[in-house]
Formats: C-alpha cells, structure tokens, sequence
C-alpha cells in the first residue's frame, strides 16, 4: 500500500491521518501538536494511549499520545529568574505549589508542510508565540517552535526545532510525555512485559518532587538496563542517561506476549530520562 495523509476529525477537532500499510497515525494540531495514536496495522495494536472519548481526553489530556513539554518537568512556585529576567508560570500542580510540563501541549499549533515522497511522509506544524500575546506574562521572549514528523515503513521520527527571534537568549528544556499503552496486546499481561532505559543515574526529589540537587548511582541499573517488569512497582523517577557506556539512548519496551518490541530512540540532546507509570 502506498503512503497517504487524509483530513479528519478527532477529538472534535480537525486531524491528520496518515500511515502506509505498516503503520498508521493521528496528528491533531490544535491540541498542541499532539501524536494521539500510532498504531502497528498488521497486528491492530496502538503504540500510545490514545482517548476513546473527547471527555475522557479533556479531564486529563497530559496523559494520552505523546504531549510536547515547554519547559518541561516541575518548576518550584511556578517562577524562575534567568539573566535579570523572571520567568512565572500559572501554579497547576496546587498541592505542591508548583507549575508542570509549560504550554506547548495546551496550545494550538498551525500545520506548515504536509507531503508525500517516495516511501516518505513528512507532516511539519508549527508553534509561534506571536500569537498568543498573553504568554509574554510567562515567557517574554520571541519564538517558534517547528515540529516535524517523518513516516517510513514502520519507523516515526521526530524532530523539534526551537527558535529564538530576539535578540537575547533564553533558558529552554524540551521534552515528550510519551504514554505508552503497555501492554501492547489487548491479552498481555504486565508481568510478561520488560523494559529497560540505558541510564545509571538516579535524581533525588523531595516532597514536591522537586530535584534536590543529590544525583547518586543507581543501585539497580544493571536490571534497568538489562530489562525488566513493572509488575507490582511504581515510578515517577528522573535518571541520567549513561553517557559513559556503549549503551544506545534508547527505552526499549518489550510485549513477550504480543510479539512486539518498540524501540524509542533519543539523540545526544537527550540527557535524562523520566520513568512514570
């Protein structure tokens, strides 16, 4: 089957569909430029969590597809200062008295490109805070945000590219909310199941789960690297990718039962890696 990208609606917004005969996504920009499903077709098997209902998405949408975090993680109070600048953030964590995961995932995004060549599907959106003058209480400066999604065969790639059009620089961190829908297998169950993440650090958070700044050895890295099961344990858990090893900067999760393996890859810009389930 050739390639193809198709308009549709979801989530009550307008989508992109697109995919060739291994794989098939959903794109929705106006809900932050949100990957709200990937799916293996010859298995029927969705990758990511992906909202069965509009109402369901709306309660908790930080928790379906693979949200974009600008600035990511937890900022303590909501407020930072960076060169004599002061950057403040709306509290939406309430009982920690922190802001979480920015505003790229709640904000519309334009799409810039979409095309199809050869093999290749290539979907490009767009974020700019030019407008949306009401962020410039939180982040003054000018910038746009570029997404880029590339389909072949059953590989997805992702590029993020941030720009400054100002004339001062400013502090910024990127990262994906990646929620998997693990197990794969509707019959799966999680004992059966591995992960593993190439890191051997371990960041120490407080009762805000703010980083106290204490970074120690992980006293079972090896298992993390190696793989192994989430059965009957629970994270929310900031490590270090282990640049020193020959390791790949990659999680790889493994449905035993199901017979599918998904490989999530980072590049060298990526240092950290949060495990939450």
């Amino acid at each position: 089957m050739a390639g193809y990208i198709e308009d549709i609606t979801f989530m009550e917004e307008q989508a992109i569909k697109f995919g060739n005969e291994h794989m098939e996504a959903i794109l929705v920009p106006a809900l932050g430029s949100n990957l709200l499903s990937l799916k293996f077709k010859h298995r029927d098997i969705e990758v990511l969590r992906t909202p069965k209902r509009s109402a369901h998405y709306r309660e908790l949408p930080i928790l379906y597809g693979m949200p974009i975090l600008f600035p990511p993680n937890r900022i303590e109070d909501g407020q930072f200062t960076y060169k004599h600048t002061t950057y403040k953030f709306p509290i939406n964590e309430k009982e920690k008295s922190n802001h979480i995961h920015g505003f790229l995932h709640a904000l519309p995004w334009k799409v810039i490109e979409r095309k199809l060549i050869g093999n290749e599907i290539v979907i490009k959106t767009e974020f700019s805070s030019r407008d949306f003058p009401s962020l410039r209480k939180s982040f003054p400066q000018d910038i746009i945000v570029n997404l880029t999604l590339t389909l072949v065969a059953d590989t997805m790639n992702m590029q993020l590219e941030i720009l400054n059009n100002g004339l001062e620089p400013f502090p910024w961190g990127a990262g994906y909310h990646t929620v998997f829908n693990f197990p794969f297998g509707s019959d799966s169950k999680i004992e059966n199941c591995l992960i593993s993440l190439p890191v051997n650090k371990h960041w120490e958070l407080n009762e805000r789960s703010l980083p106290t700044g204490e970074i120690r050895d992980s006293s079972n890295k090896k298992e993390i690297q190696n793989g192994f099961s989430l059965e009957g344990r629970l994270f929310d858990d900031i490590f270090g990718y282990d640049e020193e090893s020959d390791l790949k900067n990659e999680c790889v999760l493994t449905d035993q039962q199901a017979g599918v393996q998904v490989i999530y890859h980072a590049d060298q810009h990526y240092k950290f890696w949060v495990l939450f389930n």
